[in-house]
């Protein structure tokens, strides 16, 4: 039996109607740089008329108007800087249980379509030990099929280096950009103030969407068990009484109330994304907290 794809047909039509989503709500300004000014010029979306004046640089006339209506109007444009946005996703060996893993790369497909859509460059960079093969595409959302050919691609695997993987990134892209990383945090609590710390020097404005599936936060089995850490290979056997569980619980807040003082702590946003939540949902959230959008 054949293996089924992650991003099927029903997963390319909910991207095109979260594109028209999208699409309907007007911009905003990010503190990075302005991914539509107010300016006019010879920009890349229509914006709007004026009257024709003497002067005009006649290039710009809307010459089918001027058939149907017989008056001169110029074309007036946006003009757009050209924004970056980079999807720092995690790809360690703690992504592969679960839905984690498939949780996070629809997501990054899906952030990855909307920026495309206004124009932005975005980088795919996958992270484990090191930093994996990457993807830049360009301001067109054409590129779409690639990218997913891409992140189906990907396998989950190995251990987690956030700050190797940022320092090497910082290294290789001069320009502030939107960063998005996508991680479980596990195994990242040393890695992330510092890694963090450079980002934000590094002028990046800083999204950290923490991955959790339900097993994570709330295990519900009871009895002997076996955990193996995924990244690691180390195995221990306990006896997974009420007690314990209930203790488990209370350290998982522990943490990941640590993940979420530490992304403040260093300006960045922390948006928790339970795999259990529609995906449309933590999408949104993401857009509106990067300044995309605004309801």
């Amino acid at each position: 039996m054949s293996k089924k794809k992650l991003f099927d047909e029903e997963f390319l039509h909910w991207l095109e109607r979260l594109g028209m989503l999208v699409r309907s709500v007007p911009a905003s300004t990010s503190s990075t740089g302005q991914r539509r000014t107010r300016q006019f010029g010879d920009g890349l979306e229509f914006a709007d008329h004026r009257a024709y004046s003497p002067g005009d640089d006649i290039r710009f006339l809307d010459w089918n108007y001027y058939a149907r209506m017989e008056r001169l109007l110029i074309r007036l444009f946006h003009l757009h800087s050209e924004g970056m946005v980079s999807i720092l996703m995690d790809c360690s060996g703690s992504m592969s249980l679960a839905k984690k893993f498939d949780y996070a790369r629809k997501a990054a497909a899906a952030l990855g379509y909307i920026a495309m859509i206004g124009l932005d460059r975005v980088l795919f960079q996958p992270f484990s030990q090191t930093p994996a093969e990457s993807l830049i595409t360009g301001r067109n959302r054409g590129q779409i099929l690639q990218v997913l050919d891409y992140l189906e691609e990907l396998t989950a695997e190995g251990k987690t280096n956030l700050g190797e993987c940022v320092q090497q990134y910082i290294s290789k892209t001069p320009q502030p950009a939107t960063i998005i990383i996508i991680s479980d945090m596990l195994d990242i609590e040393e890695d992330l103030h510092p890694a963090l710390a450079a980002l934000r020097q590094h002028r990046d404005e800083i999204i950290l969407l923490h991955v959790v599936d339900s097993i994570d936060a709330a295990p519900v089995h009871i009895g002997a068990i076996q955990l193996q850490d995924t990244e690691y290979n180390h195995r221990l056997n306990i006896n997974a009484t009420k007690e314990v569980i209930n203790r488990y619980k209370e350290k998982w807040r522990e943490f990941a109330l640590f993940i979420e003082k530490t992304a403040i702590n260093n300006g960045a946003t922390y948006l928790q994304a339970p795999t259990n939540l529609p995906l449309e949902r933590i999408v949104l959230q993401v857009l509106r907290n990067a300044r995309i959008l605004q309801r």
